[in-house]
């Protein structure tokens, strides 16, 4: 069969194309780009000339005499020896791959370094570090081990005096390191990701088919390097990919990943909000910093130089050498050396202590064998790789506590309060069978049961059931469940709970009870609100959305809501819930009674067992750390063993809950937990419950709004912990909790505050425990050392003997040190007039061993000062640096944020009328008018117009950057447009809406406020807009005039944009409809601003006054008018999600004008419904919560959003049809309830899954969820709800979109572009099969 083509193309040869391709390089790209890596030649020759200088001397070991030592770094893909002299210079030194056995590698090493060795030189001491420490030192009989960070920190203190950061990234991982007078501030690691690391440049350079080599060569030469983002390498292979398409060069490409790999180390790892953070002096090191485009690129991004030793590969065995070094100890010159079980070398007839690293026969002989076993000693049954040397010596990994898998090993003594309150929490007799009048009932053990359960197991068996608790957890258990996992970067915790409903069902529990908690009991006074996270109170809710086995025929699986903190509301919820059990009230009473009096027990258990632990640390003068964290973290499953291995370290274990109720300075009595005259806290009172004294609690200046009930008794004891000697605070923060992204930063300024260091580990389903140990044995040591200088300085502080003749030698070097501080005085002026002629060129700042030292920058500070020339600008900055700290004399800054630093609110008062307030963009067609509506009320207030990439750059440098993308992109806009100079920032209030709620869009305004003082700018208030009044801004006034016009320019928006939407797609003219909105917007604006009066309307409709109902007419007349084509109704496609995400254009990657390029039709559900639920759900709340408000204040609310929306539903009606109505409010609350619970009320809450509702069935099936990446709210009620939807609705075509300042915008595209051919493919056959339908009928 023949094919006749119907179109012609001229044949071209293969020269042509291919001419024609080499043109498509010179084709403009639309990516955005950075900055070159070296904009002239000359500064290419000054970096080479900086970097490529030597700082640590490197020798041979020819004529090598005395002590030497011996440091390895055995790395994840490398492994790094030096060998270094008594006076620490390299003599031998080798960096290569472990090809996948350390050990043997470090064997050879070790070998030729004993063959090398002359005579008159030996190896003194040993010492490894690195992943592979451990085995190489059990193997090899190495003296001993430092933890990395240690080693990194000693060498990098060699090459640079003072140090006060050091960044290392390697082939897997990074670490940072700050350094505040000579000890390690905080540190901080990749955790469990290795994305952005040497590695990830390896297998790009692959991909695009160059060596490593080349590819820097490559990224070197770039003009016009590609912005990539900086959130997650990983999502960038999409962003890459674009770039291609648009033309970017290889060249581009490659200095764009390096620009990449550094942001990701700065904004993700580090958490770097400032360049001055990182102090003076800055050493980087590692592999990956070998490449000079990472180094250059590192350089522009912080804009200051910095030290890349000679040995940057080397640094990890440097300072191990060093280490070896500094603990050496050599019997020939010390006799009180203690030289028990050591080798010893004799070097001309002298003794001297030696390594007792192998040798000779002992290194020939080495073998192993490696098996795997399950350790049965406890429940944990940890998963161990044992190495067997042929000494008879054990290395394990895989064990959680100190004992490995040997039984004769005894677990340590050390208290662990994890432990206790895992075993304490669920350490109850259920009922028999025969005593269970009601039968069985399932209870999951996950999430805040690990709180709550003995209040629950108290309440049920009182009623007489038989309360059956679910399996320990496991990864097995996990895995049971995982099909119906809804969201996939939900936590870990979260995720559990599939396998353990699935744990009872197979269990043949008929009965679950599994309640949703929206407010926990209200643990600390004081405080803001007690909700429970959005994903604990409501996950139920999500659980019985998606697993099929709970609708089988015979399972009841109970979700009822409540509130943990009204005890009167609970006695009828009870009564109502368990009404099937025909429970009677005075049963109810008698269990709710009896509940609520074991869960007090229960905690007070707990805070005894606190004290015994502070008591322990004091008797047997150890540390203890508080692992802080939420109720699930004592689950071993999710911890994976971190509390065992704090106490294998010595270190005693305890929970927040467990001193949260201590007060800084509060007399414990440690000794005798009970004064002579105090009752046993066990001893039952005359109703048969234990007495449990309350507390007061002193209220903390916190930053932050104090609103999730287990956040509170974080805060809590990390004011205890930062006030009491000995002990250190950890927090644990399972991978994809949002709410973290406030509390570590608050946690962390709470420490600061005492100069206390913070760690925070991070945890999901992946056991990383080496990472973890890493950590924490670096905590363990930075305390040691904080401690021996503190024990130095106080021994320095005493006086010397004074009787004692002054030596010449002593004089001497008075005079040499006095003579070196005149000479620094020189060279500081010297270093000051460079500086200034440096500024005028905009070159960036120097760091290194020149640097400024604190004493000298106090010089400079006030020549500077007296210098008439400095303009105003440069001496506003100077003085709002010095009202934020900046300007103290400290080599580093990484303790500036403190709790104290941000105490000062700084309201907006009523003096404060002529200051212009700022607000950002979060929906261009209802902001407009807003803007409009604040003037009228004489208020200056702009609206900021758009969002840019620069915007949430600076975002992610002031914000954490675990923070959803909202926030991240409004703080960024608002910080912007103080640092661009667009404000006076003197006479500026920035103002954001305040929701009150459970999602952490509440701390927004705490978030703001640190931004503003961070960018030295404390004196700029900033006024939250809130029902709730939560903040006070005594200069702004929500006037009842100033509110009925908001509402009606909601509204109004609401109706603009439904109109635009609606007639957009089909105008005949294009832009037409654009046109048509910009002049109503401009009406609406003058109706709002001059009491409904406007010039423009009088032009363009001949009406100059416009009262509200003729207003809203107009407008659906004027776009009914509007001449559009004749042609059938396109594909709709709906975008609802999280609030911002889903109006503001700059967020979604403007969606709506992405879904009219595809030839379809957007339709978005109106904003006025979002600002408007609590009046329709205040009687669910007030019968399931007991928060229902004002009762007639509510009705009253209903009454009036009813007269402002009728006029509207008048206007549409005269359409005939063109425009759809909105369902009511009661309509949407209903359809939410089929399928998801008023309950979930955490951001957009059950609307979101009404909206989708309201969509499907009014014939648009398409839509999709735009929502940042990890958003709480929307794991429930977006993604959790998705499968019920489609199960009810199962021609919904749904596509959930994360946005985030690193997702990749094609990946975006593409799937909206995937489902928009799905929707036009039904869409299709829809058409056709009503088509065949009809002519079936004719």
């Amino acid at each position: 069969m023949v094919t006749t083509l119907t179109k012609h193309y001229e044949a071209r040869t293969c020269a042509d194309l291919l001419a024609r391709l080499d043109e498509l390089e010179n084709l403009p790209s639309n990516t955005p780009t950075m900055p070159p890596l070296f904009a002239t030649e000359a500064d290419r020759t000054a970096f080479n000339e900086r970097h490529h200088r030597e700082h640590i001397h490197q020798g041979t070991l020819e004529g090598a005499q005395g002590p030497h030592f011996l440091g390895i770094d055995a790395g994840s893909t490398t492994i790094k020896a030096t060998l270094v002299n008594d006076d620490r210079e390299i003599v031998w030194s080798s960096y290569a791959t472990n090809e996948g056995s350390p050990l043997t590698a470090a064997v050879q090493i070790v070998k030729k370094i004993q063959a090398e060795l002359p005579e008159g030189a030996w190896i003194a001491r040993s010492c490894a570090t690195g992943y592979g420490e451990g085995l190489i030192t059990t193997g090899l009989h190495l003296d001993e081990g430092v933890v990395e960070t240690m080693a990194h920190y000693r060498g990098a203190e060699m090459v640079s005096p003072g140090v006060t950061a050091v960044i290392d990234i390697g082939g897997q991982d990074m670490k940072y390191l700050a350094i505040n007078d000579g000890v390690i501030d905080s540190i901080a690691v990749n955790e469990a990701c290795s994305s952005g690391c040497g590695s990830f440049l390896q297998t790009f350079a692959i991909s695009m088919g160059l060596t490593i080599q080349e590819f820097t060569q490559a990224a070197l030469n770039s003009t016009h390097p590609v912005d990539l983002g900086s959130r997650c390498t990983v999502f960038m292979n999409s962003s890459v990919k674009q770039a291609q398409k648009e033309g970017a060069s290889i060249e581009d490409i490659a200095a764009g990943l390096c620009y990449s790999v550094v942001r990701n180390a700065l904004y993700k790892v580090i958490k770097l909000r400032d360049s001055g953070e990182l102090g003076d002096t800055v050493v980087v090191q590692g592999g990956t910093f070998l490449n000079d485009a990472v180094l250059r690129a590192f350089e522009l991004l912080t804009e200051r130089e910095v030290t890349r030793p000679n040995i940057a590969g080397l640094m990890g065995a440097y300072g191990a050498a060093l280490t070896a070094r500094m603990h050496y100890a050599d019997e020939a010159e010390d006799e009180d050396a203690d030289t028990t079980d050591a080798k010893e070398a004799v070097i001309a007839g002298v003794r001297h202590t030696a390594s007792n690293i192998l040798s000779g026969e002992e290194l020939d002989n080495l073998s192993m064998t490696s098996e795997r076993d399950v350790c049965k000693l406890c429940q944990n049954h940890c998963k161990l790789t044992i190495t067997t040397f042929q000494d008879g010596s054990r290395y394990v990994t895989g064990n959680r506590c100190e004992r490995g898998g040997d039984a004769k090993k005894k677990r340590s003594d050390r208290p662990n309060l994890y432990d206790y309150k895992y075993k304490r929490c669920f350490a109850y007799r259920r009922l028999t069978d025969k005593n269970a009048t009601r039968g069985e009932i399932g209870i999951p053990r996950v999430l805040n049961m690990y709180e709550n359960y003995p209040f629950w197991f108290t309440l049920l068996t009182s009623l007489g059931f038989k309360v059956m608790i679910s399996g320990r957890s496991s990864h097995e258990l996990f895995e049971t469940g995982i099909e119906s996992i809804a969201s996939e970067n939900i936590c870990y915790p979260a995720k559990l709970v599939h396998g353990h409903i699935k744990w009872l069902l197979n269990k043949g529990v008929k009965n679950i009870f599994y309640p949703c908690v929206s407010y926990e009991e209200n643990l600390v006074p004081n405080t803001d609100n007690h909700y429970n996270c959005p994903v604990v109170a409501n996950y139920p809710v999500v659980i019985g959305a998606n697993m099929p086995e709970l609708r089988e025929e015979g399972i009841r699986y109970m979700r009822p809501y409540f509130n943990m903190a009204n005890h009167e509301l609970m006695v009828d919820r009870i009564v109502e819930e368990f009404a099937w059990a025909n429970v009677t009230r005075e049963e109810a009473e008698t269990a709710v009674k009896a509940a609520y009096a074991e869960n007090e027990v229960f905690k007070h258990d707990v805070q005894l067992e606190g004290l015994k632990a502070l008591a322990y640390m004091k008797e047997h003068d150890c540390r203890g750390i508080v692992l802080a964290g939420r109720p699930y973290h004592i689950d071993p499953e999710v911890n994976h063993g971190i509390p065992e291995t704090i106490c294998s370290l010595g270190m005693v274990v305890l929970s927040e809950d467990s001193i949260c109720e201590l007060q800084p300075g509060e007399k414990l009595n440690l000794s005798d937990f009970l004064a002579a005259d105090e009752d046993d806290p066990r001893k039952k009172n005359v109703d048969g419950f234990r007495h449990v004294e309350d507390r007061k609690v002193t209220k903390m200046p916190l930053r932050v709004t104090n609103q999730w009930a287990y956040h509170a008794r974080l805060y809590s004891a990390a004011n205890f912990v930062a006030s009491y000697p000995g002990l250190e605070l950890v927090q644990l923060n399972s991978f994809g909790c949002g709410l973290d992204a406030i509390t570590t930063d608050q946690v962390g300024e709470i420490l600061a505050d005492k100069a206390d260091v913070y760690t925070m580990l991070k945890i999901d389903e992946v056991s990383n425990l080496g990472a973890a140990k890493i950590r924490l044995r670096s905590l363990k040591a930075a305390v040691e050392e904080r401690e021996r200088n503190h024990r130095r300085a106080l021994a320095g502080a005493v006086p010397g003997k004074q009787d004692q003749p002054v030596q010449s030698d002593a004089v001497a070097e008075a005079k040499a040190k006095l003579e070196m501080a005149q000479a620094q005085l020189a060279e500081a002026q010297a270093q000051l007039e460079s500086a200034e002629a440096d500024a005028k060129r905009g070159e960036f700042r120097k760091t290194g061993s020149e640097a400024p030292t604190p004493g000298r920058q106090v010089m400079l500070d006030t020549v500077m000062k007296a210098n008439p020339k400095l303009t105003e600008a440069v001496k506003a900055a100077s003085r709002r640096a010095a009202e934020n700290g900046i300007g103290e004399a400290k080599k580093s800054a990484h303790n500036s944020a403190t709790m104290s630093k941000y105490a000062n609110r700084v309201p907006f008062g009523k003096d404060m009328k002529d200051y212009t307030i700022v607000a950002p963009q979060m929906s261009p067609i209802h902001f407009s008018l807003v803007e409009s509506v604040i003037r009228s009320g004489g208020y200056k207030f702009d609206i900021l117009e758009h969002a840019s990439r620069e915007n949430v750059e600076t975002g992610l440098k002031y914000v954490n950057n675990d923070a959803c993308y909202p926030a991240i992109m409004v703080i960024g806009q608002l910080v912007d447009a103080i640092l661009d100079g667009k404000y006076d920032p003197e006479h500026t209030a920035l103002a954001i809406t305040q929701t009150g709620g459970m999602c952490r869009a509440t701390n927004y305004f705490g978030l703001i406020r640190k931004a503003l003082v961070d960018a030295g700018y404390p004196q700029i208030p900033v006024i939250a807009i809130s029902t709730q009044g939560i903040e006070d801004n005594p200069g702004f006034t929500a006037t009842p005039a100033l509110l009925h016009r908001v509402i009606k320019a909601l509204i109004i928006g609401d109706l603009l944009m439904k109109c635009l939407y609606r007639v957009r797609p089909y105008e005949v003219t294009p832009g037409s409809a654009n046109q048509l909105y910009h002049t109503w917007d401009t009406i609406v604006r003058e109706t709002l601003e001059h009491h409904g009066y406007s010039k423009t309307a009088r032009k363009f409709i001949g009406k100059g006054y416009l009262p509200y109902q003729t207003l809203v007419k107009e407008i659906v007349k004027s776009f009914d008018a509007l001449p559009l084509k004749d042609e059938p109704r396109k594909v709709r496609v709906g975008v609802v999600g999280e609030i911002l995400v889903k109006y503001q254009p700059d967020a979604n990657n403007h969606v709506v004008d992405v879904i009219e390029s595809q030839n379809c039709e957007a339709v978005v559900p109106g904003i006025m419904e979002f600002m408007t639920t609590r009046p329709y759900i205040s009687d669910w709340n007030e019968h399931y919560l007991g928060m229902g408000g004002s009762k007639l204040g509510y009705a009253l609310m209903r009454k009036a959003l009813d007269m402002y929306n009728a006029p509207v539903h008048k206007a549409i009606d005269l359409a005939h049809g063109k425009f759809s109505q909105d369902l009511p409010m009661p309509e949407l609350v209903k359809k939410a309830d089929e399928v998801t619970s008023v309950g979930v009320q955490a951001g957009e809450g059950w609307l979101l899954t009404a909206e989708i509702l309201e969509l499907i069935e009014s014939g648009c099936p398409n839509v999709i969820c735009a929502q940042p990446f990890a958003c709480l709210p929307n794991h429930v009620t977006g993604r959790g709800m998705f499968g019920k939807i489609r199960r009810l609705h199962p021609e919904a075509n749904i596509v959930s979109i994360d946005y985030d300042p690193g997702a990749s915008e094609a990946n975006q595209l593409n799937r909206i572009k995937l489902m928009i051919a799905a929707a036009k493919k039904a869409h299709k056959a829809a058409q056709q099969g009503e088509t065949t339908q009809s002519e079936k009928v004719a």
